[in-house]
């Protein structure tokens, strides 16, 4: 008897205990319900963030040229949204600076905070048939959007960063 009592008062004690969890985890998910405000063309320019150790690796061509630039890049991003709210991020009229170099649209959750959105999610860049991932966290505030992109080519020792800033048009 007493058993059965230890038994049934541990499974309440679990029952209750994932049904609040469960709860709270509910409660902290802040998805925006209205993505309306948020699709739109950002201009703006992005800078590049290498580790030394990684630039020392970078040699110069022949001619001199580097392939990455050293100052900040003028670039755009679209952002759309479908009607299932899945909110899609997009680099628009951008030449890569080495051929072959394609960047897919990145899917992103949107989270709010005050007056605040909060892009978090990840995309593909394919070079030739090898494909990278990168991860991006960013803020939309009053029509301006920061972006912090980090590529992942060797996890932990090549992760370059990139950096938008850019104002809604």
């Amino acid at each position: 008897m007493k058993r059965n009592i230890f038994f049934i008062g541990i499974l309440l004690v679990v029952i209750s205990t994932t049904s609040l969890l469960t709860s709270c985890n509910s409660c902290s998910d802040r998805r925006v319900h209205d993505v309306s405000s948020l699709p739109g063309l950002y201009e703006g320019e992005a800078t590049i963030i290498l580790p030394d150790h990684v630039k020392a690796m970078l040699k110069p061509d022949a001619n001199g040229n580097t392939l990455i630039p050293e100052g900040p890049i003028p670039c755009k991003i679209s952002i759309t949204a479908d009607t299932s709210k899945n909110v899609t991020l997009n680099l628009v009229d951008f030449t890569m600076p080495v051929k072959g170099i394609t960047v897919n649209p990145a899917l992103s959750k949107v989270t709010e905070t005050d007056s605040t959105l909060n892009l978090e999610g990840g995309g593909k860049v394919s070079v030739g048939q090898q494909t990278i991932s990168y991860t991006h966290k960013g803020k939309v505030a009053e029509d301006q959007l920061n972006l912090d992109i980090t590529v992942t080519v060797i996890p932990m020792i090549v992760e370059p960063k990139i950096v938008f800033k850019g104002k809604k048009k």
